[in-house]
Order: structure tokens, then sequence, then C-alpha cells
């Protein structure tokens, strides 16, 4: 048993490690712009194949940074494009012009045609507003299956480029991701949970978490060392922060409420967390060092499933109105006491959103009548559209652009 133990903790090591240097740094992107209308944009000429024009379109559109207009109305556009499209190698060669800047060309090749859009889009969107990748990169969610087993997939903001990440023939469930290379999940097998730590980029998986009891919760930190995690080792669900590469954990909360959901802040400094300790689950701020947790406030209705952007350095969660509908609300970390902002205001019950890269967009899931459906969230202008539909949908996870 301790040779055992021994040659996966070396196993252990190495995929951590690997995981680790796989990160890239951070670009220091900060969203502060708020607009009540999208700038619009128009394709002036385009040469190529129409289905090479209608995926670009397509994309433009989904992306919720542009308003579109007709080729015939190209000259009031305020954003112009030039296109040239060569449907061998899926090669996008573009001229944007906007309205008071410089013109610039961007490329963008891909052996997929929708691959080669996203990332296309994605250089008109870093070059015109600076933030970072975002068409390009997944949502992982999860997919209830036969008798009842839950899967990880993942996909794209326009719901194209479906991908199976587990195949336990088990619950897999509350995928989370560190940077864009790494992401964890709590695996339900056997009558035991555990946390699981996948390698996107070699597709390798691993054990880093199964102590008695609880395993949950799991969210990993940008730089993919360390997890924030739920664990119930003495009865109590408490939270403990865990150093992947020493497998050395540091127990956070020392209390007889139950805590979980973690989310990391952009500086990986402090963890925001869901606790009951008023009787209903409310948010809390908390150091990774330890300490006093700080409770937000929001008031009493419940408040859940918290995300915080590293690009805007807004905290996104869903909480009970009083109606008893669940909205997505925002808040402002910038701000000494910030205000929710409630950017869900239809129909049906919104939950579990997770920020864009672009730090603007959310992904969240709209419960309506049987359907479980995920929805791309505009947090500036708060309008929406679907990812899915009549689909069975739960807790997606957008993948950070580093």
């Amino acid at each position: 048993m301790k040779k055992n133990r021994f040659v996966f903790s070396i196993m252990l090591f190495t995929f951590v490690a690997a995981l680790t240097l796989s990160a890239q740094p951070r670009q220091q992107t900060t969203v502060t712009k708020h607009v009540s209308d999208n700038p619009s944009l128009a394709i002036q000429r385009f040469e190529g194949s129409e289905s090479g024009k209608e995926q670009l379109l397509r994309v433009l559109q989904k992306c919720g940074w542009f308003r579109l207009l007709p080729e015939a109305q190209a000259n009031k556009a305020q954003i112009k494009l030039q296109v040239q499209y060569n449907e061998p190698g899926n090669n996008y060669e573009l001229q944007v012009s906007p309205a008071g800047q410089e013109d610039f060309r961007c490329s963008a090749r891909h052996e997929n045609l929708n691959q080669a859009s996203f990332l296309a889009v994605d250089m008109i969107l870093g070059k015109l507003f600076n933030v970072p990748a975002y068409c390009s990169r997944p949502i992982a969610f999860v997919m209830t299956g036969q008798n009842n087993m839950k899967e990880i997939y993942s996909c794209y903001l326009d719901g194209s480029g479906q991908n199976r990440i587990t195949n336990n023939a088990a619950i897999s469930t509350e995928p989370g991701w560190g940077h864009r290379n790494a992401l964890v999940y709590t695996l339900a097998r056997n009558n035991a949970l555990s946390i699981v730590l996948v390698d996107m980029q070699n597709r390798r998986q691993r054990l880093i978490s199964s102590t008695q009891g609880l395993n949950s919760s799991a969210s990993l930190s940008p730089d993919g060392r360390r997890v924030a995690l739920a664990l119930s080792q003495d009865g109590r669900v408490d939270l403990y922060l865990k150093d992947l590469a020493k497998n050395q954990s540091l127990r956070l909360t020392n209390d007889i409420y139950v805590e979980s959901s973690p989310c990391w802040s952009p500086d990986a400094e402090t963890l925001c967390y869901v606790s009951d300790r008023i009787g209903k689950p409310q948010l809390y701020l908390l150091s990774i060092r330890g300490g006093q947790a700080r409770r937000l406030q929001l008031g009493g209705n419940e408040c859940v499933s918290p995300s915080w952007s590293p690009v805007s350095n807004k905290l996104a969660y869903a909480g009970k109105s009083n109606s008893g509908q669940y909205v997505i609300s925002v808040l402002d970390m910038k701000d000494k006491n910030p205000m929710p902002q409630t950017i869900t205001v239809a129909a049906g019950d919104w939950e579990a959103p997770s920020w864009a890269p672009d730090g603007r967009h959310l992904v969240c899931v709209r419960k309506s009548g049987n359907s479980r459906d995920l929805y791309l969230v505009d947090s500036w202008l708060k309008v929406f559209s679907p990812i899915s539909k009549g689909a069975k949908l739960a807790l997606p996870a957008w993948a950070p652009a580093y």
C-alpha cells in the first residue's frame, strides 16, 4: 500500500507540474466600459464562398459585441470589414476599418471552418476592445444520459463543436477551470465522492482528492497549483485549500455551518463562497490565508453559485428574488460597497452563471418548463440568446483565455 501511494504521489506531482507549466501568463486587461448599444459593423466586401461568409456573420452576431448592418448599408457602419476567404485551409484575411481609428489587418486559419471564424472574431475583438480570446474558448457543462448518469461535455458559444470530456459511466459533475488547459470536476462512483483533475491538452485525468466523506465544489486556482474545495473530514462541511504539488491541505473554515462553491478573486488572494451561517445560503469573502470571513450584504434571500471575472473584477451569482424566481445578479467588486444589479429580467429560473473570458458576457442555465438550456447573457445590455434549445444541461463553466 505504501509503495502504491508513493508511486501515485510521483505521478500526481508530474501531472500537476505539467499543468502548471502549460499555464500561460495572463494579459492584464480590465473591461470597464458601459454602453447603451453596440457599434455597427458591416462586411463591405467579401471574396470567397458563401459558407465562409455566412459562418463569419453568425459568429460576429453571436459574440454580442456588434450590431450588424446589411451589406447595402455598409457605408453607414462604424466598423467596416473587407474579407478574403480561401476555402482550402479555411483561411480568413481581414482588413478592419473602424471609424476614427487606423485600419488594421488580421488573419485566422484552422482546419475547421467554425474554429477559423472564432479565431478571426477573437482577433477583431482583441484589436478593437483589448479583450482576451473569447469565441474560441469552450464551455464545459453537465449532461444527463441513460440511467441518470451524468457526463461532462463542452461546446462553443454558438452550441457547435460538442465534445465529450468524461466517459465514467457514473455521475461526473461540477466542472471548473483553472487555466485553459486544466479542469477539475466531482466524480460520484461506488458510493464515494472524489475530485478529478483533467489535463485538457494531453487528455489525462488524475484523482486529486478522495478523503473519506464529502469531496466536492472544487475550484482550481488560475495558475493550476492549488484547489479550493469542500471536505467533510470530521463530519462537518468546511473549505480547504490544497497545494497540488506538495499534496498538502490547509483548513480555511472550521464551524458548524455548510460551506461550498468557492471561486477565486482576480488576484487569487481571496475566495468568494457560499455558507448557510445565517440560515440561508449567502455569499462570503475569505482570504486564502484564513482569518475572519466577511459576508456580502445582499439582503436575506438565497444567494448561490458565485463566479468572479478576472477581467472585469465583477462577481456574478444566482439569487432568489422575492417572487421566488432565481435571477442572475452582478456586483462590481471595485466598489467599496458594491450593489447588486440584476441582469436577467425574463421568465424562468436563471442559475449557475460563469463569466466568459471577455468579462462582459456570461453563460448560465435557464430553467423553463422541462428544459434546462444554456444561455449567453450580456451583462452590459441585459440581453440574452440561447446556446441550446430543449436540452437538459447544468453547471456550465467557460474556459479562460489563458
